[in-house]
Formats: C-alpha cells, structure tokens, sequence
C-alpha cells in the first residue's frame, strides 16, 4: 500500500482536545510549555493483520523477540526459549506474509549459551548473499559482579539464508575483560556490520572471581567489521557517563553514516540529568562526534528506566529517532529528524503524553517509500510498575503509528488482543511492516501489514 493508497483509507480528520507541548529555544535551551489546544490527527483503521503465534514457551519469562525482513519479503523471526533450564535462539521464517512460519533453527550451536533478558532482544541483520548476522548476549554467574551474572556479548552469522549457523565469536575476547549489555547492531549498505553497547570493565581478583574494574571507564562501547564477521575492530569507548541499564541503539546507512544513540547521565547526586543523546559519524564509525541532546529534556532521576531511542535513516540521508521521557513537565514518548548527521534535531512530535506515563518501549522503522512506522508500548493504567520509574514485567497494549508529511497518522485500536508483556519491534521492507512481541503467557505474536 503506497502513501496515496494510505491516506485514502484515513478516516475523517478527528479534532482532540489534549495537552500539546510548545518548544522554543532561546541561548540553545528547550523550554516546554504545556498548553491546552484542539489537535487535528488522522486516525486509520488497523492496517495490520490478525495476530499470529509464532512461538510458545513454558518457561515463566520473556521470551525477547526481534524481526528483519529481507528485500524479497521474507520474514525473519529470532526468540529466546528456556528447556531444562537452558536458554538458546530460535529463527523461523516466512514467505507467506507472516501467515505461516517454518520450524525453528537454532542459531547459537553451543547449548544454554544466551541469558534470558525479556529487556533486550537478541539482533538480527541480514547481508545481501545469503548471509544472516545474529547478536546476542550471553550469562555466567558472577558472585562479585551486579545481580551475580558476567555478561558477554556473542556473534554468529549464516551463509545460506539461516539454514545453518557458524559457531559462535565473542566481541573483544582478546582485550581486557568487561561485561557487556544493552547491545545493539546494525549493517550499512556496503555489508559493514556496527555493533555498540554498554561496557563494564572488570577484573579477576585473588580469589578467582570477576570483580569490578574501577581503574577503567565503564559506558557505551562501539566496534565493527568490515568482513562480514570474521574479525572485529578493537572496541572503542564513545562516552563514559552513560545510564548503566538503558538500552544501547545504532543506525547506519550506505552513505557513511553511523549513529548510536544511549541515555547520557549529566550531573550527579538527586538533581543529575538523564537525557537521550546521538554520537554520529561520517566516515563509516571510523571516528564519532561528541554527543547531542535530541531534545533538553531535563529528566531528572537517580536511576535506569531500561529504555532507550531505536534509530532509522531514510532514502535521503535523514535520521529518524523516537525515545521516551521521564521529565515532570512533559512526560512520554517523542518522535524527532535530524537532516545534519546528528548535530541537530527537530522539535519533538508528541506520540503519548499524559500525567503519567510509565517508561515502555517506542520502535521505528521506514519502509520502501520513506513513510515512517511508529510502534509502542502503552501501559498506562495497566503497569505492575506504576508510579516507579523502571521497566519490567507488565501488561501493555501495543499501538501502531505512522508519519507522513510531517502528520501523525494513528491507529484506532491497538494490533495485539490481549496484553503484551514484553519487547516490540518492528521492521520493514519489500512492501511490509511486522511487527513482533510477547504476551503474558510467555506466546511470542507477529501481525504484518502490506504498505
């Protein structure tokens, strides 16, 4: 479905009368007004198909899911399971929109080696031969280390289309040790591979167990390979004073720009500031600029809200970024472009604001005719966490969204049918929008629409 089709199906212009955020900017300083206004937005009915299950797991967690979809439209679906208490990743597919799936791959050939994490989902990025590159964290116990667990991050990638995996790398096994988190990967046009995550430096001590580092900076780390996987850059330190458990995102295109996005910590004690920020490059990750505030949005908060600010670039070279806040005054969650490689950001779209917002995840993603899709999370009045600054198990309804010409074009109804628990996310490509996530009952749900 193009854009002219979309907009045909658009219901009538619906007037709402909702608190609307006005933002100026006077010495490099966003000042948010709250102001009482009637707001015109498309609304549309649902364009996305009828849930399908994908996956059960009996294992009382979440089951993180995450989807590519490649440039013939074939869908590819990547899960965690537990069995007899041993957590490994799934791929399935499909050639048929999303109406069926084939059975299940494993991609990590060595048994029990992924830690089950319902708040970061293992990546998935295809090549343009065949190859599919998968990331994912794994998990050894650590009694020293934070909540007892060493954290590694793992890479694998096929050669024939998922039909098998090679065994498994482990990114900077041969520097110093550090846990790894929060990661994130994302390929150029030219089959460079962009890998970037929270980092933790630590430590064998005496006793033979891994304790903290202290003498090292601890923050967001980046790598990459321009070989397909085979070898990787020696990691390097972006920022140092970043959220220690807020997602890490990346973007990159086949023009030389690389972004990474993270929660930056500015100030310390009560009154520090937990911002969203960019580090871009021009040069294919060679080198990064400083970061930038995507917004001045001045969340202030001692702590981690376990989300972060999914990126997409555009056929024009235009950053597309949606992140969430906690900020007092205008709360929520934000849409926002960048047409300067990150140095600048427009004002912030309003996609769910309120008195109360509670930290869920928002996704992105552009298809073929650079319309922009908006997928996330509403917990509001549903939140096992409410009025605490913190993601975690919950039940959430999970709405739809897409923006053309600079509107809000807004689904009625949200696409799943009853509460999801866990991780959205969505891709595009070849004429279709997926979109995966898990339910309460540990189901992992896909529904795909034709754009």
């Amino acid at each position: 479905m193009n854009k002219k089709s979309l907009l045909i199906i658009a219901s009538i212009f619906v007037g709402l009368g909702i608190s609307a955020f006005l933002y100026s900017d006077v010495n490099n300083t966003s000042e948010v007004l709250l102001v009482e206004e009637d707001i015109s937005k498309i609304h549309t009915s649902n364009v996305f198909s009828e849930p399908t299950t994908i996956a059960q797991s009996m294992k009382a967690a979440q089951p993180a899911p995450n989807v590519t979809i490649g440039d013939d439209g074939k869908i590819y679906v990547l899960y965690q399971d537990t069995v007899d208490e041993q957590t490994n990743i799934f791929l399935k597919t499909s050639t048929d929109n999303g109406k069926s799936f084939s059975t299940p791959i494993q991609v990590n050939l060595l048994d029990g080696n992924v830690a089950l994490d319902g708040r970061v989902a293992p990546t998935i990025q295809l090549g343009d031969n065949g190859e599919v590159y998968v990331t994912w964290a794994n998990s050894r116990h650590e009694p020293n280390m934070f909540m007892g667990n060493y954290r590694q991050l793992v890479f694998t990638q096929s050669f024939d289309d998922g039909k098998t995996f090679e065994p498994s790398t482990v990114i900077g096994a041969e520097e110093l040790h550090s846990g790894k988190y929060f990661q994130h990967m994302s390929i150029d046009g030219y089959g460079g591979i962009h890998m970037a995550w929270l980092d933790g430096p630590a430590k064998m001590n005496a006793t033979g167990y891994m304790e903290k580092d202290e003498s090292r900076d601890r923050g967001v780390r980046y790598t990459q390979s321009l070989d397909g996987g085979v070898t990787f850059e020696t990691t390097k330190l972006i920022d140092a004073n970043a959220c220690p458990c807020c997602n890490v995102q990346t973007a990159a295109d086949g023009e030389g720009s690389v972004y990474v996005s993270w929660r930056k910590v500015f100030g310390s004690g009560d009154t520090q500031v937990r911002d969203m920020v960019v580090a871009s490059s021009t040069d294919g990750g060679k080198t990064f600029s400083g970061p930038v505030k995507i917004n001045d949005d001045g969340f202030q908060f001692k702590g981690c809200v376990h989300v972060g600010a999914p990126m997409a670039i555009d056929s024009e070279g235009t950053l597309h970024v949606a992140w969430y806040t906690g900020a007092t005054d205008h709360q929520g969650m934000y849409y926002a472009t960048s047409t300067d490689n990150g140095q600048s950001f427009s004002e912030p779209m309003p996609i769910l604001t309120g008195d109360w917002v509670p930290p869920q995840r928002i996704f992105i993603a552009i298809d073929n005719d650079d319309t922009v899709w908006l997928t996330w999370e509403d917990a509001t009045g549903l939140s096992t966490n409410e009025k605490s600054w913190r993601y975690g198990d919950t039940q959430a309804l999970i709405f739809t969204a897409q923006v053309i010409d600079g509107e809000l074009i807004r689904a009625d109804n949200p696409i799943n049918e009853s509460d999801a628990k866990s991780l959205t996310n969505i891709d595009s490509d070849n004429g279709l929008v997926s979109i995966v996530w898990t339910e309460t009952d540990n189901s992992v749900k896909i529904a795909t629409a034709e754009n």
